[in-house]
This record gives structure tokens, C-alpha cells and sequence, in this order.
């Protein structure tokens, strides 16, 4: 197993705030392990000098190497090059150097202006700065060189300008060699499934999940659906047998809910489904608005099996687009089976599809009842073969958007059950194991 572990720093105060995803130290975090050591802790800190370079020098403590990201642009609030100076002088114990300019760092910005036909301006210099001792990194895709610790300095440091396009490609050139371990690996799968709590299914991998086991096996949970985390660490044949191992004995034991693994989508496997038996697709959507739509259509080629959806919100809009009658919406309401079987027929009847989906219910936060409270949702599918539509009562939780999100995947994993003739399996809050079914 590899020793090595790399930490992750980004700065900049548009994290701290949320303003913006911090797309780099999730980038980072998936590169890191194919070089064979682990990512290690990951910290934000804000563009404060002192916040950057007490985090440099108490991640320095516990990891190989930390590399940096942002704070080496031109201006007076990128202050990673200073931090990175006070962070090696508390390292060293020794007073803080000034920062020197580079001539190679001078050189490109220079040449960088002269390509583009614009003069530099005198703020630029400061990002040929750098810590005496340290070297930069070569910046092809902008102004704005790294920095390096590697050989001179007490700190193990890498520091990458914030734009991904400038970061990665230098990450890869620069630093990738320095930190890969020859020989050594770090592989991961994913397995996702739809059908059981986290808890349950954790119950059910029992031992695997043992934190002192290796290969090592943890599961995360998102609107339903919850992946099994599999990470073998060693050299790449004893680490790729482990991983296919640990992964073989997931699947024998919950097989039935895996849809996919790593970069597949619940979406993206009921599209596979489709296309394979050659059957095609239709959506009549109401509490979720067109979620559902737009996670199939989010799947490459899926023209091929998705004819198309209505959006029906309103009640004049289900009995004047899909033909709802007017006497299931009196006697039995807009949320009801009733009118998610009449929602799923008219999809099918409007477009000629194989099977159609329909979603019905009461987001929230207003509107719910005694009888149906806010996160009741019906969910229908219609299948054209079996000349049946089966209907199913959910009572999801959470927020408006959380239990829209969750009604478009049970939506999908319904629709996936009914694919694989198994429209009985357990899904999340669906009320009972007990399906509504009527004729097409």
C-alpha cells in the first residue's frame, strides 16, 4: 500500500463564499490516485496571507507534498507567492525572504504580450515573483508560472495558477513526475444502485465495509441512489485483481440494484435498455416539471429511444393535452393514481411509443392535505406490450427541489424495473411494496 499522500489547497475567496464550484480540487482528487499515492485532505482557504501559509505549513505536517491552486494572478489580492514565503520561513525557522523576480518568468510574460501584439502591463512582473530557493513552473496556456518547492526548500509544495485550463496541463507536466510513485497504483470502481437505503445496503456488504480491510469498501447516497465505493491501493497487478475481486463479490450479493458503474447514470442504463430491446420512450411529467426529460435527453443518442414529453402543470393542460377526463380530476384529484395511469395513457396514446412515464404529486412547501401531504407523488408507467398501466404511491421527504430530484429517480428506477419485468422491487419511500395496476 502506498504511503504517500497529497494534500489539496485551493484559495481564493469566491470558494469560501460558494460563489463558484471549486472544480479544481475535485479534478485533482480523481487525477492524484492514477499516480499511484492518495489524495489526502482537502482545504479552502480565502485570499488572506496568513490563512494561505499557516495551511501550507499544517498540511505540510501530515502529507508528502501540497499542492496549491489560485492566487497567482496579477493583482494586489493574489497573495500566494507571499504565503508560500512566510509558510517557508515557519518551516525553517529562519526570517522570511523577499521575493525575487525570475528572468525566465520575466521572459515569458514578456513573450507572452509581444505574441498577442498588446504591451504588458507593470502588473504583471509581480507574477515573475517568487520565494528565493524556489523555481517556477512553466505556463504555456497563461500568464501566470507556478512555483516549486521540490528541492530547495523545508515544504513540499506545488503552486498552479487557478484557471483549469492553465492548472491541469501544468499539473500533468510538472507535477505528475515528481509525485508519481513508480510501480505503485491506486484503482477505484463505483458501483451505483437504486432500490435500498444506505443503511440497508450497508448491512447487506456487511464485512467488506470493515475500515481496516483493504481493498476498501464505503458507500455514498444522492437522491436515491447509492454507490458502492470500492479504492485497491499496491502495484497495478496485485491492486486491479484485489479491485475486481472486492467488486465481483458486491455484485454477487446485490446484484439485482446495480444499474451501472463509475461513469454510468441511472439514465444512461435505462437508455441502454431501451435500445436494446428496440422499444422507445414517452414522458408526461407534472410535480416534476420536465426533470425527467431532461435527464434522458442528457444521455448522447438518445433520440434513438426517447420520442418526447409533456409537461402538463396544469389541470386544463392534462385533459386538453393528454385527453385526462375531467371526471378523475373531480373525483379523484390531480394527485391520485387515477390520474397518473390517465397522464401515462395519454402519452402513450399521443405519441407511439412503448412505454411512458408520469409523474404527479405535491412538491411543496403549500398545498399538501391530511389525505395527501406534501411529498405524496404517484409515479405510472405504461407499456404498450402488456397492455397495462402500473401506478405507485411515493411519500418522499425533504425540500421542493429534493423531492422533485427524487421523484424523477424513482421515476426512472420504476421504469427500469418495469424493464427487467420486475415491477415489484423495493424502491425508496414508495409507500408499499403494493403496485396500483390497471388496463391500458
Amino acid at each position: 500500500m502506498t504511503q504517500l499522500r497529497i494534500a489539496i489547497l485551493s484559495v481564493g475567496d469566491e470558494l469560501v463564499l460558494g460563489q463558484i464550484d471549486d472544480t479544481n480540487a475535485s479534478w485533482l482528487a480523481r487525477r492524484i490516485p492514477a499516480l499511484g499515492v492518495m489524495a489526502g485532505e482537502r482545504r479552502t482557504v480565502g485570499d488572506d496571507q496568513a490563512s494561505i501559509a499557516r495551511a501550507i505549513v499544517e498540511l505540510s505536517r501530515t502529507h508528502s507534498a501540497v499542492v496549491v491552486t489560485g492566487g497567482l494572478g496579477p493583482t494586489l489580492d493574489d497573495l500566494t507567492r507571499e504565503a508560500l514565503a512566510d509558510a517557508i520561513a515557519l518551516a525553517s525557522g529562519e526570517s522570511r525572504a523577499p521575493l525575487e523576480e525570475d528572468p525566465a518568468g520575466i521572459a515569458h510574460l514578456r513573450k507572452w504580450f509581444e505574441e498577442k501584439g498588446r504591451v504588458m502591463p507593470p502588473l504583471n512582473r509581480r507574477q515573475a515573483l517568487r520565494p528565493p530557493g524556489t523555481s517556477l513552473l512553466a505556463n504555456p496556456n497563461g500568464t501566470a508560472p507556478g512555483i516549486a518547492t521540490w528541492s530547495s526548500a523545508p515544504l513540499c509544495v506545488f503552486c498552479l495558477p487557478g484557471p483549469p485550463r492553465e492548472m491541469q496541463p501544468m499539473f500533468d507536466a510538472e507535477v505528475a513526475p515528481k509525485i508519481a510513485v513508480d510501480g505503485a497504483v491506486v484503482l477505484t470502481a463505483a458501483l451505483h444502485t437504486v432500490g435500498l437505503g444506505e443503511s440497508s445496503l450497508a448491512a447487506i456488504l456487511g464485512e467488506l465495509m470493515d475500515r481496516s480491510r483493504m481493498p476498501s469498501v464505503g458507500t455514498t447516497a444522492k437522491a436515491g441512489i447509492v454507490t458502492i465505493r470500492i479504492r485497491a491501493e499496491g502495484n497495478v497487478i496485485d491492486a486491479q485483481r484485489a479491485l475486481d475481486a472486492t467488486v465481483d463479490v458486491c455484485r454477487s450479493r446485490v446484484s439485482n440494484i446495480i444499474f451501472g458503474r463509475d461513469e454510468d447514470t441511472l439514465e444512461s442504463s435505462v437508455g441502454a435498455l431501451l435500445l436494446a430491446y428496440g422499444a422507445t420512450l414517452a414522458t408526461a411529467e407534472s410535480c416534476t416539471g420536465g426533470l425527467v426529460s431532461a435527464r434522458l435527453t442528457d444521455v448522447p443518442g438518445s433520440s434513438a429511444w426517447f420520442k418526447g414529453g409533456f409537461v402538463v402543470y396544469a389541470n386544463e393542460r392534462k385533459m386538453e393535452d393528454l385527453g385526462v377526463p375531467s371526471s378523475v380530476l373531480d373525483e379523484f384529484g390531480a394527485v391520485s393514481h387515477a390520474t397518473a395511469v390517465a397522464l401515462a395513457r395519454g402519452a402513450l396514446r399521443r405519441t407511439t411509443s412503448d412505454y411512458a412515464i408520469s409523474t404527479t404529486g405535491v412538491a411543496g412547501p403549500t398545498g399538501g392535505s391530511l389525505e395527501k401531504p406534501v411529498g405524496t407523488v404517484f409515479i405510472a408507467i405504461a407499456d404498450r406490450a402488456r397492455a397495462e398501466v402500473c401506478s405507485r404511491r411515493f411519500q418522499m421527504t425533504g425540500s421542493r427541489q429534493t423531492i422533485r430530484e427524487r421523484s424523477t429517480v424513482m421515476a426512472l428506477a420504476a421504469l427500469r424495473n418495469a424493464l427487467l419485468d420486475n415491477p415489484l422491487q423495493s424502491l425508496l419511500w414508495a409507500e408499499s411494496e403494493r403496485v396500483h395496476v390497471e388496463p391500458l
